[in-house]
């Protein structure tokens, strides 16, 4: 028969009607289980110490993460805000570099056009000046051809100057010969006149109109001698001036020709040194290149302005030097021995004593605003003034850079 919830509800009421069966009932029904309990107790000790132990290392690790945990989202959010910085410092970065290529763009437009521009207005300078030069010389060649005939003509009428002299040297010797002579005659004529009055001296009163005609007609031919020899003087004088005006004439012709060679001169000269100018600018690292001086470059007319404006904007140089400084021809700037060196450069065909003075009055403004500058002189020879000036600076110990035809002359 089973046991029913009913009946355990009877037991349950029997039990509160005689407590005392409670004890017994409890012994025969938990005697087993309570034999068991300690085993299962200390079974359940060391179970709820091992889950004791794993629950504090639980605990333990919960809370080591949970610190974790904080300081990761502290990080995370440090990080976060930082990526959030860097990502904004990056967008304004690119947007400046952005901006900045763009006007690099530009500019590199506006410097190719402006080069394209230069190089065409070069080219045609460069055809032109060509053309001038060989004009130029086409002009000194006829010049130098009229120079020829003017001295060939000089040479004939010089010696058509000296036949005519000859020719009236003698003819002056003639006219002296004619003299001569006429004075004998008339000694003559004065001795016989004087034996005749001595010898008709008593027919001296017969003779006086005679005497008085010969007299007469001796002085009408003296007059006549007279006036000859006055037309040969005049048409000496008229010589004499035409041959000066001649020579006047000729010297002018001589000094118009020097002065036109003096220009052709000047005009080739100045070709000349925009010529060479051209070359050291278009072939500064070929020139002056050399294992210790390597990376040259001609530092632009408008890079140096640019240099010296805020040079003298600064205050480290004054107007004057400013004026001085930015005359010069040309500025090279390499690496000498693994440093920045400067020449400043100065030109010309001839180079004279000006030029080295130039070099170094110019050098020394520019190395209060590039650093370390040489004085530099080129050209195709030297006046004697230079090179004693050359020998000076050299002797005090101060650099300077020499350019003759293509070849330097470096500080020793």
């Amino acid at each position: 028969m089973a046991f029913t919830v009913k009946d355990f509800e009877d037991l349950l009421r029997i039990l509160d009607r005689y407590p005392n069966w409670r004890e017994e009932l409890r012994r025969r029904i938990l005697l087993e289980e309570l034999e068991q309990l300690p085993r299962a107790h200390r079974r359940l000790s060391v179970r709820l110490g091992r889950i004791e132990k794993s629950i504090a290392a639980l605990a333990e690790t919960v809370r080591k993460l949970a610190q974790d945990q904080r300081r990761h989202a502290t990080a995370l959010t440090k990080l976060r805000r930082e990526v959030a910085e860097a990502r904004a410092e990056a967008d304004r970065r690119f947007a400046e570099l952005v901006e900045a290529q763009r006007r690099t763009e530009e500019s590199l437009q506006r410097l190719s056009d402006a080069f394209a521009t230069h190089r065409e207005e070069f080219l045609s300078y460069r055809v032109e000046a060509d053309r001038r030069f060989a004009e130029l010389v086409e002009a000194q060649r006829r010049t130098e051809e009229s120079l020829q005939r003017l001295s060939d003509a000089f040479a004939a009428h010089r010696e058509e100057f000296l036949a005519y002299r000859a020719e009236a040297d003698r003819r002056f010797a003639e006219l002296a010969e004619a003299q001569r002579r006429t004075e004998e005659s008339l000694a003559a004529h004065r001795a016989e006149t004087d034996r005749r009055f001595a010898e008709l001296a008593e027919a001296q009163r017969r003779t006086e109109e005679s005497l008085a005609a010969h007299r007469a007609e001796t002085d009408r031919r003296f007059a006549e001698l007279a006036e000859a020899q006055r037309r040969t003087e005049e048409n000496l004088a008229a010589l004499h001036a035409e041959m000066d005006r001649r020579f006047a004439e000729l010297a002018t012709t001589v000094r118009i020709l020097v002065e036109r060679v003096d220009r052709i001169e000047q005009d080739v000269g100045v070709l000349k040194d925009h010529d060479l100018r051209r070359r050291y600018v278009e072939l500064a690292p070929a020139y002056f290149g050399r294992p210790n001086f390597r990376k040259i470059r001609v530092l632009s007319a408008s890079e140096l302005a640019d240099l010296l404006w805020a040079a003298l904007d600064e205050g480290r140089i004054q107007l004057e030097d400013f004026e001085e400084a930015r005359r010069v021809d040309l500025v090279l700037r390499g690496e000498w021995e693994g440093r920045t060196l400067h020449l400043a450069l100065e030109t010309s065909w001839r180079i004279d004593r000006g030029d080295v003075e130039r070099a170094v009055r110019r050098a020394r403004i520019l190395a209060a605003i590039l650093g370390e500058t040489w004085p530099a002189v080129a050209g195709n020879r030297l006046t004697e003034g230079a090179r004693e000036l050359l020998q000076t600076i050299r002797e005090e110990g101060q650099p300077i850079v020499v350019a003759l035809d293509g070849g330097i002359e470096w500080p020793s």
